[in-house]
Order: structure tokens, then C-alpha cells, then sequence
């Protein structure tokens, strides 16, 4: 509805399951607003996001479903129904009632909170709106709403109370009894992945670290995101942490202890460059500098770099080939791109003709230990003659061997490890070749 484009559903689900579950959330959440992401598009009613639990394969059901539309997507039992049949007018749970005593106590504990209320109805600023979260307090001078989750709550009733809060500048805080990351159930994994993939449990061993502690303690969870042969994957983690400690986002309903999305996204950056860096070694590493290259291929690692900011020069044999051609062999023990049998003929090269990357070369001499290997190669003592006659010049930063920083960009990717562009001064050691 933003764009009024008409898209397959299939393709606004996407195929990443954590993004299919936050995408839940956004679209009820919006149905709630009266702003509604996604209608049908035969008879113009919004549709909200389910998921057939045993297969874990998601579709759009209507809001309403009247008989005016042809595509049909309910079954025939309302929420209440199923509701009635669900709960059977059954009384609230003893498990149920025993979190609100153990976060209330705990609460308790934490004089950073205070009003600490149990059962007590809340009111908007419309008076005619109001919830009773199971447990609230204020913290930092705003109210902060506890709300216990040990059975299926519909996705609409956790939608309507995000945006309760939401608007009356409260907080949303979901507490769980227990979770089993490979039984969980689908309204578990709803506020989890809205709440950037973190959980918060309560237990009586969190009241005792609570009182121990003067400070609200939870069992926080959550999952780290890693790379696994250039994708991304998951693993759990998880510690007991004070309320203090956590990160609250109030703008997006968001309580959390560890950052998955910042960490999830520098690793989409790094597989990205990871990619380009393997591509780009295929191609270099298989040519000497003045061979015939495949046309085609560079034109396609121009336009990749290009994308991230890089140009490329026309040409696989331009600037910056003697650069890159100089950190490839020290990183290789070899020379790369030139005809030169030993790496110490491509030291000679790069301090006699090139010296505006010899600070360069022998930063990555020394990162990748080929100290020794020049050392051995050096059998007449030239290249340590020589070194000892430009040291002095390196320490008092002589301008003939300023290093040219164009291609810092380029190096930081192709060469990561170097940590070239964040080095501010690699001036001559004795410790270097």
C-alpha cells in the first residue's frame, strides 16, 4: 500500500525465515495502526501474515472474510471460538500467576524502578483505551509493562499491545518461562525476532540473583549470527544480565542485550567482501601483469567494486598493479605479476623504482613473516645494504617515500588482515625486513 505495486506473495514473504516473522509482526502491527502494509488485491481487504505451524510455510489470510472475495483463506473457527475452546473458561494458571509474583518481587529489588504495580490497568491518553499488563513499574521516569508468556497469545493481541505502548511512550517487556529454540512456538518466535532476536526468562533462580543483586536479573537469550562458508548462520548464547544493562529502543518496542542486526550486518559486509576478494585473487593470481586478459571478467569486477565505491582502473596492467602486485607476493612468498624468480628481486624493484609503496610492501612483509625468507634469499647482503640506507630516510619521513593512500580502499578489501588503511605510522623498525 505504500507503493501500490502488485506483488506475488511468494516474494513479499521473501525466503529468510527470521524476516518472514518480522514481516508478521510489521504487518499486523499496521493493521492495528488502520495503515495496513499488504491488501488483497481482488477485493481490496488487508491481509495479515500465518504460517501453518508443522511446515513452517507462510500465507496471507484476510482480515475479514465475508464471501465477497473468491480467494478464500480462513477456516471457520473465529479467534473466540478457538479461544473458548482453548482456555475452556479455565482460571489463570498457577505458573502464570507465580511469574508476576517473581517479577513484581524482583522489581522490587531494583530501586531503580519504582510503583511497582501487579494487575493494574494502565490508561492512554484517549481515556477509552486502556490494558492491564501483569506487572508494571516506572524506570528512567517512564512506565515499563511486564507482560508473562507460557501459552499461544494470537499475533493481533501482541500487535495491538506493541502499539499500545508504543504510543503512550511505554515499554514493552515479554517475559517467558522457559523456551526451547527447537520447539518453539510461532507467537514465541514473533516476539522474538521483533525484539532484534533477544528473550528474557524468569525463574526463581533469577529472583534469588535478583535479591542478591539489589537489581532486576533475567536469563537473557539471544542468537549471534557467523558466517559459514560465506553465509550466514546462527548460534545461541545466552547469561544472566541486570535491566541496567540492556539496550532499550522505545521508537521500535525493543529491549535487548546483545545487537544481533548491527552484528548481522557487518557480516553481510564482510561475506560481500570476502566474495569480491576471492573473485578478484582468481583473476590476478592466474596472470602475469602483461599477459591477455579476459575482458569480460574484469568488466564484471569493475562494476562489483564499483558498487561499493571503488574504481577500477580501465585496465587489469594500470595503476594500481605495482602495488597490488607487491602486497600478492609478500602475502604469497613469491612474486606475483612480475618475472623475477625470488621475492627479494621484487623488494630491490619496489625500493629502487617505486618507493612510494615500499612503506607499504614492507608493512605487509612483516604482517605475513617473510623476514627470514628475505634474509635467506639476500645470500650477498645487498637488499640488508640497502635497507639500512633507507631506514633512516622511512623514520624522518622523507617525501620521496610518501605513500600513495589512493588505493587504501581497494587494499582493505583485496587485504583485510594488512589493516593498512587504519595504520598511521609505518615508519622503519629494526624489526623489519
Amino acid at each position: 500500500m505504500e507503493t501500490g505495486d502488485l506483488i506475488p506473495a511468494h516474494l513479499a514473504i521473501g525466503t529468510d525465515y527470521g524476516k518472514a516473522i518480522e514481516l508478521r509482526m510489521a504487518v499486523r502491527q499496521s493493521i492495528v495502526e488502520s495503515s495496513p502494509l499488504y491488501t488483497c488485491p481482488i477485493c481490496g481487504v488487508p491481509v495479515y501474515l500465518v504460517s501453518r505451524a508443522e511446515e513452517r510455510k507462510f500465507f496471507f489470510r484476510h482480515q475479514v472474510e465475508d464471501g465477497r472475495c473468491p480467494a478464500r483463506t480462513r477456516g471457520d473457527m473465529s479467534e473466540e471460538e478457538i479461544n473458548a475452546r482453548k482456555y475452556n473458561g479455565a482460571k489463570e494458571s498457577q505458573a502464570h500467576i507465580r511469574m508476576k509474583e517473581i517479577i513484581a518481587e524482583s522489581l522490587r529489588c531494583d530501586p531503580r524502578f519504582s510503583e511497582v504495580k501487579e494487575e493494574s490497568i494502565l490508561k492512554g491518553q484517549d481515556r477509552a483505551a486502556w490494558r492491564k499488563p501483569d506487572v508494571q513499574a516506572i524506570y528512567d521516569g517512564r512506565p515499563v509493562a511486564f507482560e508473562i508468556q507460557l501459552s499461544t497469545t494470537f499475533l493481533r493481541v501482541i500487535a495491538e499491545r506493541r502499539a499500545f505502548y508504543q504510543r503512550e511512550g511505554a515499554l514493552l517487556v515479554w517475559i517467558f518461562k522457559s523456551f526451547d529454540a527447537d520447539k518453539a512456538r510461532l507467537t514465541q518466535e514473533d516476539i522474538f525476532y521483533s525484539n532484534n532476536r533477544n528473550l528474557f526468562l524468569a525463574s526463581e533462580d533469577t529472583l534469588k540473583a535478583s535479591r542478591a543483586a539489589s537489581s532486576l536479573i533475567l536469563d537473557c537469550r539471544w542468537t549471534e549470527p557467523f558466517l559459514d562458508g560465506g553465509k550466514i548462520d546462527t548460534r545461541w548464547a545466552g547469561r544472566l544480565a541486570a535491566f541496567w544493562e540492556l539496550e532499550i529502543d522505545r521508537e521500535r518496542q525493543r529491549v535487548f542485550l546483545y545487537d544481533y542486526d548491527r552484528q548481522a550486518e557487518a557480516l553481510r559486509g564482510s561475506a560481500v567482501d570476502q566474495f569480491l576478494r576471492l573473485e578478484f585473487e582468481e583473476f590476478w593470481l592466474a596472470r602475469s601483469t602483461f599477459d591477455p586478459y579476459d575482458q569480460s571478467v574484469w568488466g564484471r569486477l569493475q562494476t562489483r567494486f564499483r558498487e561499493h565505491g571503488i574504481i577500477l582502473p580501465s585496465e587489469p596492467n594500470r595503476r594500481p598493479v605495482l602495488l597490488l602486485n607487491a602486497l600478492y607476493s609478500a602475502r604469497e612468498g613469491h612474486p606475483v605479476g612480475w618475472r623475477y624468480r625470488k621475492l627479494v628481486e621484487v623488494a630491490h624493484c619496489i625500493a629502487d623504482r617505486h618507493k612510494e609503496f615500499l612503506r607499504a610492501f614492507r608493512h605487509a612483509l612483516t604482517m605475513y613473516r617473510r623476514a627470514e625468507q628475505i634474509r635467506m634469499e639476500d645470500k650477498e647482503g645487498k637488499w640488508r645494504k640497502k635497507a639500512e640506507a633507507y631506514k633512516p630516510l622511512l623514520a624522518t619521513n622523507s617525501p620521496e617515500y610518501e605513500p600513495d593512500r589512493r588505493f587504501d580502499a581497494l587494499v582493505e578489501i583485496l587485504f583485510p588482515e594488512l589493516g593498512w588503511s587504519k595504520t598511521q605510522d609505518l615508519a622503519a623498525s629494526s624489526n623489519s625486513p
